[in-house]
């Protein structure tokens, strides 16, 4: 299989089939397309690789359309491109599209984020478990930047911004959020890898004391500081 078309391994499907042998093909879409959208927030595919369905649907061990299917909605979305000779892939940066994103980032993410607290108003114990799993994710995100490890920062760092804004069970903000990550995602490793990890800052442990104290407004500028200093590297980069 071409490299173009690779999918790390950690993205590939359960099994596609039933006990009874079924084919599923509604679940089996379903899950293509779930960790093929997976792999673009979290950077594991770069700007301008090209994807084919033959290849996805090879790589994943399914039929062509499922994988047809999950790269015409991930276009829909803005995550893929259909180049000038009809190729498929990941979709490139521009600056214009760059600062709409950071702004939209920037006044969606803060809403979403104080959404959770509203959402596990007394509810401690929510707020306690919530907490415990964000602070693992984030201690394997800083062991990531002491390695110097860019794509395991970027995997981490999008797992925990998600996990959070999962727990908001705010379905509309989250579909607006995720669609602007599909967008950014493969960018940001992009630069990540270029700037290194050092100069890395992020206010997750802010977010996660904020949880806990039960402060949405603590909460929404956390998330509003940690998105301001990543952009700002982006913006950074060399487009």
């Amino acid at each position: 299989m071409a490299e173009a078309d690779t999918i790390p391994a950690c993205t590939a499907p359960e099994s596609t089939k039933t006990q009874a042998g079924d084919s599923r093909p509604k679940i089996v879409h379903e899950e293509v397309y779930g960790k093929l959208r997976r792999a673009i927030i979290a950077g594991q595919l770069e700007p301008g690789r090209t994807l084919s369905v033959r290849g996805l649907a090879a790589e994943f061990g399914v039929s062509t359309m499922p994988a047809r299917e999950a790269i015409r909605q991930l276009v829909a979305l803005g995550a893929l491109e259909l180049t000038e000779t009809r190729r498929v892939s990941v979709a490139r940066m521009n600056k214009a599209k760059l600062e709409e994103i950071s702004e939209a980032r920037l006044a969606l993410e803060p809403a979403l984020a104080a959404r959770v607290l509203k959402h596990l108003k007394g509810r401690s114990a929510a707020r306690e478990k919530l907490a415990l799993r964000l602070t693992r994710i984030d201690e394997q995100l800083d062991r990531a930047i002491e390695r110097g490890d860019s794509a395991a920062y970027a995997r981490y760092n999008s797992e925990f911004h998600f996990k959070l804004y999962e727990a908001a069970k705010s379905p509309v903000y989250l579909g607006l959020v995720e669609s602007l990550w599909l967008q950014i995602g493969p960018f940001m490793r992009v630069v990540i890898g270029r700037l290194g990890t050092s100069s890395l800052v992020d206010q997750h442990k802010e977010a996660i004391s904020a949880l806990r104290a039960d402060d949405a407004p603590k909460m929404a500028k956390a998330i509003r500081n940690d998105i301001g200093e990543g952009m700002s590297n982006i913006a950074r980069a060399d487009l």
